[in-house]
């Protein structure tokens, strides 16, 4: 939707000195390239996690983030 409207709002943009053909066709290039790149961002987004990598995920991060007050304690002392 976002794109859409992007695209019609360039498209909408009166020809003059300052804005020429060529510019109104990168920018649309462009606007085709953001496209492309959320419909991939959306298809990561939908794809499952495997539940057994997803557990493992958050028992790195839980064991990482219980051990992080005990390092920066070595560099920085008690606060």
């Amino acid at each position: 939707w976002v794109c859409d409207r992007l695209g019609k709002s360039i498209m909408g943009i009166q020809y003059g000195p300052n804005y020429t053909s060529r510019e109104r066709l990168t920018m649309l290039s462009m606007v085709g390239k953001l496209t492309d790149a959320l419909g991939q961002c959306e298809r990561i987004h939908q794809t499952a996690v495997p539940l057994n990598y997803a557990r493992h995920s958050l028992r790195s991060l839980t064991l990482w983030l219980f051990t992080l007050p005990f390092a920066l304690v070595k560099d920085m002392g008690m606060l």
